[in-house]
């Protein structure tokens, strides 16, 4: 979850410390901030480096600038969660049920569901079909590999 903080602590010192605006992803990193005196003067971050709250203070505010950068890192934080979800080497199939949308992952010839089924049963008919299509598909791909008796005849003739 992205949020949006601005700093109030009340520093004491002699000069002008500056309190930001930032945009921070879910793990507290900061993705942009916009400085203190303006509305349209925005920095984003190209490295990812976390607030450090110790002895400040900051609110959670609504910032019309920072605002508009929000579907763009809420892309980013997307595909960076389901990178970490997700292992390597592992296809993702989506599958429709009536009304409902579910996950089955293939690893190494392993089948898995999000569905309840799968749960608690380990075997489910959301992978079922995924393995017939899987199936048909592999099925496809030797026919068109492999010549057929005519074909090899014809080449020799």
């Amino acid at each position: 979850m992205i949020k949006m903080l601005k700093e109030v602590t009340v520093w004491n010192v002699e000069f002008r410390q500056p309190n930001h605006t930032y945009l921070l992803n879910s793990k507290g990193q900061i993705l942009a901030y916009a400085r203190w005196h303006s509305n349209t003067d925005i920095d984003i971050q190209k490295s990812r480096t976390y607030l450090d709250k110790r002895y400040r203070k900051f609110i959670e505010v609504n910032h019309t600038g920072l605002s508009k950068l929000i579907p763009q890192f809420l892309k980013e934080e997307k595909d960076s969660i389901i990178k970490e979800i997700i292992p390597e080497n592992t296809r993702v199939f989506k599958v429709k049920s009536k009304d409902k949308e579910y996950q089955v992952l293939l690893k190494n010839d392993q089948y898995s569901c999000s569905c309840i089924g799968y749960g608690y049963r380990g075997k489910c008919k959301h992978i079922d079909a995924v393995a017939e299509k899987q199936h048909v598909a592999k099925k496809q791909q030797n026919q068109k590999k492999s010549p057929s008796p005519l074909d090899i005849l014809a080449e020799v003739c």
